[in-house]
């Protein structure tokens, strides 16, 4: 395909395809789909961002999307390419404001160049239909709120007074937040009320490329700034900031104290190059850039014992859902256990590294309790030399162990912390 061939809404339904069908994550998605058809230098900013912003909506609120065309059906349509058509044609409708005519339009334009001329006439009849139905109502909890039933169970067992809160705030378009590095740099937006340095965009504000580059600011949200100002790094201090690409929170902590010993710990390699990014972009120096898993610290651990640990673990991503909504389709209840286990298994391994006295940050980005205050019980129950210390964050809400930032919360991702000492 050429540029001058270019179809956005023919390149989204091979996107939406790899996601929902093949399981592909969806930025690898469009990566594929972009360099498949030869566009990844060919294609133009406008229309790159409408594809990622058509995908993006169609997957925050597939399962009404989906529901809407298969009232007009009377069986399920086999043909999975033509499904995500259906169901993207209606998020332009629904979520882009696209005229009724050019939705159906260009959808039966598309199944042409898909070579299913067979289904243009199905297509036809059922946006037709889809997109004059003023009387559609959610069957179901699953349709009503964009969430498989398993994830809205958890929640409303974990957060009975703020699950609706966070699936509402799951589907929405999040926020661009940025922490400043450059006390002159003028900034549209609003400030954090407990973070001076982080800074919510406006729409209109037109960051240029130029001041990221300069390390004016960096992309980060203000959930995750919290991370290095709750450890607050002395000077002279050995740290390690364990899973810690892309570096964002490495980079914070030499931000606050340039004289601390950071040592950055990444499994993938491809991941760690992300960190060392980010450090020359910001002119920032760790002390030692580990390509090593956490898992197993005696594959790389030299002896000398860390002042404080960062533990940010692999997690269900729960709290960033609406920077990654395709977490919602490709993110399985049986995955729980998997990642449960894995953090558990971090964290005993990491907290063997830490001197008597020192502190280590539990972290995730996640809103399960499973995965947060749950953690923290069992890791205790083995090992009584740690204890929880207190946390202020203003808006978070108070757990068993550390607090929960809940998703949508002064227009935060959904973080959970909790600072343990070591005693004895």
């Amino acid at each position: 395909m050429t540029a001058n061939q270019l179809n956005p809404r023919l390149l989204a339904t091979h996107v939406m395809y790899e996601v929902v069908v093949k399981q592909q994550h969806l930025k690898l998605a469009l990566q594929h789909t972009l360099a498949k058809n030869n566009l990844i230098n060919h294609i133009s900013a406008q229309d790159k961002a409408w594809l990622q912003n058509i995908c993006y909506q169609s997957l925050r609120h597939h399962h009404n999307l989906t529901a809407r065309w298969q009232k007009f059906i009377d069986k399920p349509l086999k043909d999975k390419l033509i499904a995500e058509l259906l169901t993207l044609s209606l998020a332009q409708k629904f979520h882009l404001d696209t005229p009724d005519h050019a939705v159906v339009n260009e959808a039966v334009k598309c199944a042409k160049k898909l070579k299913k001329q067979w289904a243009t006439g199905l297509i036809n009849k059922v946006l037709k239909l889809a997109v004059m139905d003023h009387s559609f109502t959610p069957s179901n909890a699953v349709e009503t709120y964009n969430h498989p039933q398993w994830w809205i169970d958890i929640l409303q067992k974990d957060w009975p007074d703020h699950w609706q809160n966070i699936l509402h705030a799951n589907n929405q378009k999040p926020p661009l937040w940025v922490r400043v590095n450059d006390d002159d740099l003028h900034i549209e937006g609003h400030q954090h009320p407990q973070l001076k340095n982080a800074w919510r965009l406006v729409e209109t504000q037109t960051s240029t490329s130029k001041e990221l580059q300069q390390g004016q600011f960096s992309v980060q949200d203000a959930a995750a700034q919290y991370a290095a100002h709750i450890l607050h790094p002395q000077a002279g201090e050995l740290i390690l900031d364990a899973c810690a690409a892309p570096g964002g929170k490495s980079c914070h902590l030499l931000e606050l104290q340039p004289q601390i010993k950071l040592d950055i710990l990444e499994k993938e390699p491809h991941r760690l190059e992300l960190v060392k990014d980010n450090l020359k972009r910001l002119n920032l120096e760790a002390n030692r850039l580990i390509e090593g898993d956490a898992t197993l610290p005696k594959t790389w651990f030299n002896g000398d014992k860390y002042d404080k640990i960062l533990l940010d673990v692999p997690c269900s991503a729960a709290g960033v859902v609406r920077r990654h909504p395709d977490i919602k389709l490709l993110r399985q209840a049986k995955h729980i256990k998997q990642l449960t286990d894995l953090q558990q298994q971090i964290l005993q391994q990491m907290a063997a590294l830490l001197k008597t006295g020192g502190q280590i940050l539990y972290a995730t980005c996640s809103v399960f309790r499973s995965e947060n205050e749950s953690q923290i019980k069992k890791f205790l129950a083995a090992n009584p030399d740690f204890q929880p210390m207190d946390l202020n964050i203003e808006l978070a809400e108070n757990c068993l162990y550390g607090q929960q930032i809940i998703t949508g919360s002064e227009a935060m991702d959904g973080f959970y912390y909790c600072l343990l000492e070591k005693i004895r």
